[in-house]
């Protein structure tokens, strides 16, 4: 308890001014000092918790809240009374000192208990962050320098303690020499090293006679990153922010001087000696605190250590500031200046990243940059901002103005940058820099060889003179991201293969089938963003076009535009095929107006023609063909011979049947469409032309050599659907081929038997039952066959799950017959089981459906029980209680099924796994009843 006395008594000199000027009663003191034991009390035991210490921090700032509100209220009171001739009023004034002494023992109460927070929870760096949030509230700089530099020497791998730090010294203090120090210091102790490529690369070279094949080899791109290797990249950018920060301050400085403006024909350097010499003799002063927050800090200056016991010697410590020297106007401005205006020192940080990160993660290096640069608001040029939003902060006449031409000198060095990766990256890595060579003078138009818009009157009005007074937009530039950078993280949601593309598991072997293509789904995503906003409004998805893309239309720009896109396709010689898909790749997202935003009928006609070169050297892959002449099929240019002899020639190709059945449904062909009303034998006609054309691509053998199917067709088919459409990859998967055709058959043999005639209803609904369980069975059939594995398995499964969910819908002979058939005789996944039942259970309303449900849930836990497998008959459990619980609002029996689940999984999966599924089902059962899907 000595502890307790001693904190306690250090609260004395405050309670005795406030006990003076009778800002608070007698009793409230004695409360104010009970409630400070009972928080000490807490604070010194040995189970001690970091709420305690949360809770007493707030007392003390509520607390704190209420004097001064009491006091303002006070003084004003009496200074009103004193206004209006009552001179005993003078006697409740109080003094100036009040609130300087009222600040310093707030102040002094909330580091001590911040100190004894920090020193118990050292490594818990939330503690940290919220001690570093009160002192730079408060406005205290050093305390604030001192925290920093501990939290630092004890978080040296913290990327976001690093970049929090160097914001409070480039915006709080505006010291760019300190930021950078930091900034500095957090790159050299924060490095992301490539583990797997280079155990890939020893494997390599340690390979056997067999020939064992590297996981990755190390120049391969990587899209998924850990948390800490996401803070190292957001280090570099907002590195590379805060010198263009740096720049962009000098530049407009040196403009009000009337001084060079920077924008002179020399060249970069590519040192960063000279250039961090002249930023240092340049560094702005700093800013002067108020007299209260000095005399606050002040009082807790003994209080706050410069660094922890143990940690004295770290790299942590505070940075040494530069004297700040100002050029003088008239002078000859040093060389070393003139490199910090024509970009060195940025240049020179990206020449460092290059060296310092590796390759597999450069890509979204160097986007981020070119996303940052065009964004960021060089004065005297046209920012596009995020989402297309253009500003204008032109000061000049002419297509560029000096900003534009800096934006240009560092844009364009990513790009070599890019291109210079050749030989370092894989050919997925390169065909990243072909892409963006090709799409860039579409993305930047005021980066490009022939800059646009050429018209003044085609940009916005200019906010120069506005920005050159407040600097608002620079200020709003210059803010470092710690924890969320929107150039940078907003990437990694681009860079994801939608969701509808994954449907199909087409990956085989240690790589991922979407490796080879991803750098273009990206990029096309990256510029998707910058020229179509979508508006998802009560009457569905729409797209507009951003004000960037509605500027180039306006001014008449977009033609030259795409043009120069097309021309620097071609420029780079597109002959193998990876590079030749690219580029038809990125012809289909361009003719696609809700993806790229261009509906000029001429501008897509004229794509279309070029778009021929491409498929012409393409015309030896199998769904580039199937893709045009499906696309003529649309267009009425395809006729239905045609399809049939496509498809007898590709006798097991689903895609070529379908095209055929595509075919033979525009024209209402009675081979294939034929119902009960034209004949019991027109119909069993088309059945058995059915039937061969399925049997025919539905071999175990095609399932097999379907494994490594390219996911260029897919990307090509997303690139050529409307943003707010479903995407179609029939034409371009034989797997989702081989399903369409299949549901088009049931539904074929549904439709027909409903056209019969009333005397033959019956008849022809037993010939309907009796395909649909012929459906069934031929697909089980193929799962059978002991030569499925791995994908190809997956890709059977599917089929029969899909035939098998249609079948269960249908309208049987008896009731439940066709999901008591389904569950006997099928071989259905437990994932379809629990689709079933998911689907069944929104309809649940009467016992029968009820009954209908258990038996789909029930289904499903028996039979992940007998695959052994875990977590899936964790996730049927679950949901069967869910169901039990929300849906018949029976918690008993849903609190019985609970005990028998728990006793299941833990005979299958041990103590964790039974743990593991009673938490799930509190947190469920805390997030109430689930929406119907």
């Amino acid at each position: 308890m000595e502890r307790v006395q001693y904190s306690l008594e250090r609260s004395l000199p405050q309670l005795k001014l406030l006990d003076e000027h009778a800002i608070l009663s007698k009793e409230e003191l004695r409360s104010v000092t009970s409630q400070r034991q009972d928080f000490e009390a807490r604070l010194i035991r040995r189970q001690a918790e970091k709420a305690d210490f949360v809770r007493y921090l707030d007392f003390e700032t509520d607390l704190n809240t209420l004097i001064v509100l009491r006091s303002r209220s006070r003084t004003r009171e009496a200074a009103e009374r004193v206004r209006a001739g009552d001179e005993d009023a003078r006697s409740r004034l109080l003094p100036r000192t009040f609130f300087a002494k009222q600040a310093a023992s707030y102040s002094a109460q909330c580091v001590a208990i911040f100190e004894r927070l920090v020193r118990k929870f050292r490594w818990d760096v939330d503690a940290w962050i919220r001690y570093l949030s009160w002192a730079k509230s408060r406005k205290m700089r050093v305390v604030a320098g001192r925290v920093y530099a501990r939290a630092l020497a004890l978080h040296p791998s913290r990327p976001d303690l690093w970049l929090s730090a160097a914001d409070y010294e480039l915006n709080s203090h505006a010291d760019t020499t300190a930021a950078r120090a930091l900034l500095q210091r957090g790159l050299r102790m924060n490095t992301i090293v490539d583990a797997q490529a280079q155990e890939a690369h020893d494997l390599k070279r340690a390979r056997t006679h067999r020939g064992t094949r590297a996981a990755r080899e190390p120049g391969a791109l990587r899209w998924q990153l850990s948390d800490y290797e996401q803070g190292v990249l957001r280090l570099w950018v907002e590195y590379m922010r805060m010198e263009l920060v740096f720049m962009e301050r000098l530049r407009r400085r040196w403009r009000v001087l009337g001084l060079d403006s920077g924008d002179s024909a020399t060249s970069p350097s590519t040192s960063l000696h000279d250039a961090q010499r002249a930023a240092q003799s340049v560094a702005p002063e700093l800013l002067s605190d108020d007299e209260e927050a000095a005399a606050a800090e002040a009082a807790v200056d003994a209080d706050v250590p410069t660094a922890d016991s143990a940690d004295e010697d770290s790299e942590g410590g505070e940075p040494v500031r530069a004297e700040p020297v100002q050029p003088a106007a008239g002078t000859t401005i040093p060389p070393g200046h003139q490199q910090i205006m024509s970009g060195s020192i940025p240049l020179v940080v990206l020449a460092n990243a290059q060296k310092s990160l590796p390759p597999s993660v450069q890509l979204y290096l160097y986007v981020a940059l070119l996303e940052l640069f065009s964004a960021f608001p060089f004065f005297d040029s046209t920012v596009v901002q995020a989402h297309g939003h253009v500003l204008c902060l032109r000061t000049s006449q002419g297509t560029c103005g000096s900003g534009d031409r800096l934006r240009a000198r560092l844009m364009q060095r990513v790009l070599d940058a890019m291109q210079q990766m050749d030989g370092i990256w894989e050919p997925a890595g390169t065909l990243a820099a072909y892409v963006m060579a090709g799409v860039y003078p579409l993305y930047h138009s005021f980066s490009s060889a022939v800059p646009a818009p050429k018209e003044d009157s085609a940009r916005p009005a200019s906010q120069a003179e506005r920005e050159l007074a407040d600097n608002a937009y620079l200020h709003g530039a210059s803010q470092l991201c710690a924890t969320h950078s929107p150039v940078m993280d907003g990437l990694y949601e681009l860079a994801a293969v939608p969701e509808p593309l994954r449907l199909d598991k087409t990956a085989s072997g240690l790589y991922d089938p979407w490796h080879a293509c991803r750098p273009v789904l990206f990029l096309l995503q990256v510029l998707s963003r910058r020229l179509v906003r979508l508006d998802d409004d009560q009457s569905g998805a729409s797209w507009h076009p951003t004000p960037y893309l509605a500027m180039l239309t306006h001014a008449g720009d977009l033609p030259s535009l795409v043009q120069s896109c097309v021309a620097q396709f071609r420029e780079a010689e597109p002959t193998d095929e990876s590079r030749m898909l690219a580029f038809r790749t990125a012809l289909q997202f361009l003719r696609t107006p809700s993806r790229s935003g261009i509906d000029e009928p001429h501008l897509l006609a004229y794509l279309e023609r070029v778009r021929a070169q491409p498929d012409k050297a393409l015309a030896g892959v199998p769904w580039v063909a199937l893709e045009d002449l499906a696309g003529r099929l649309t267009q009425g240019a395809l006729s239905c011979e045609d399809a049939e002899a496509l498809a007898t020639r590709l006798s097991v190709d689903p895609r070529a049947w379908l095209l055929y059945v595509h075919a033979a449904q525009k024209k209402a062909s009675h081979m294939l469409f034929s119902s009960w009303s034209e004949g019991e034998d027109a119909a069993q006609a088309a059945h058995r032309a059915w039937i061969a054309m399925l049997m025919r691509c539905t071999q175990v053998a095609q399932f097999q050599e379907e494994t490594t199917a390219s996911v260029w067709g897919w990307l090509s088919a997303w690139a050529c659907t409307p943003e707010t459409s479903q995407v179609d990859v029939s034409y371009v998967s034989p797997t989702a081929a081989r399903c369409t055709l299949w549901m088009a058959y049931l539904d074929q043999v549904q439709k027909a038997a409903s056209a019969a005639p009333s005397e033959h209803a019956r008849e022809a609904s037993e010939w309907a039952w009796a395909l649909g369980k012929e459906a069934v069975h031929k697909t089980s059939a193929v799962l059978a066959s002991a030569a499925l594995t791995g994908v190809a398995r997956a890709h059977a499964q599917a089929l029969h799950d899909a035939v098998v969910s249609r079948f269960v819908a249908w309208e049987a002979p008896g009731p439940d017959a066709a999901l008591t058939h389904a569950l006997s005789a099928s071989s259905a996944s437990v994932s379809c089981w629990l689709h079933l039942a998911e689907q069944e259970a929104t309809q649940a309303s009467d016992p029968a459906h009820h009954a209908r449900c258990s038996r789909l849930y029930k289904r499903a836990i028996d039979q992940a029980e007998r695959e052994h497998d875990v977590a899936i008959m964790s996730t049927a459990w679950l949901a069967y209680m869910d169901y039990v619980a929300h849906t018949r609002r029976d918690m008993a029996t849903a609190l019985r099924e609970l005990a028998t689940a728990t006793t299941r999984v833990r005979t299958l999966g041990g103590d964790a796994a039974a743990v593991a599924l009673e938490a799930a089902w509190r947190a469920r059962c805390a997030e109430g009843p689930r929406p119907s899907p």
